[in-house]
Formats: structure tokens, sequence, C-alpha cells
């Protein structure tokens, strides 16, 4: 992946999802939730690629199947958190796509 595009990467993981995952740190009702969320952060920053950050939204979006407790609100937060990384993740096909 181009220099580049490495850092408008890291810009949108900076400005979309990061912020979302620190509202949910600081909110977190339970200490599994803030580990979860302290890892899925931590990944986010250190990532490298691609393949990183799709193996990191991946993980993220175990969360609906997981059984933490969240409120209400938290669950908006995270629904908005993971649409985001969905909309990283469908530009990362669009770059890669060839057209005929």
């Amino acid at each position: 992946m181009p220099q580049q595009n490495i850092r408008d990467l890291k810009d949108t993981i900076n400005r979309d999802i990061l912020p979302s995952l620190e509202y949910l740190l600081q909110d977190a009702i339970g200490a599994r939730e803030v580990q979860f969320f302290k890892k899925i952060q931590s990944d986010l920053v250190y990532a490298q690629s691609e393949q990183n950050l799709l193996e990191i939204f991946l993980e993220l979006s175990t969360l609906m199947f997981s059984d933490f407790i969240f409120t209400d609100k938290q669950l908006e937060r995270i629904d908005t958190l993971l649409a985001n990384c969905e909309q990283i993740a469908f530009t990362f096909s669009a770059n890669t796509s060839v057209s005929n």
C-alpha cells in the first residue's frame, strides 16, 4: 500500500474510529469490556496494513455476538463505530478493484 494511502487511513481511523472507542472506554461498564476496547484501540494505533485493519474490524464486529453488557447509548455508538469500519473496509475493496 502506498505511503499516502497509509496516512489517509490513519487520518480516517483517528477521525472516525478512535473517538468512538475512547467514548466506549470511558463509558464501559465492566473490566472485560474495557479490556476488549483497549486491545482494539491499541491494535488500530499500531496497524500497518489494510489486512491488519480488516482483521481488527472483524474482531470488533464480534461485539454483537459477545456476552458483554451495553446500554442503549453504547449500542448506538457501537453501531456507528461498526458502520464507520464497514465504510473504510469498502474503500479497501474499491481501491483494489480492476475495471474492464
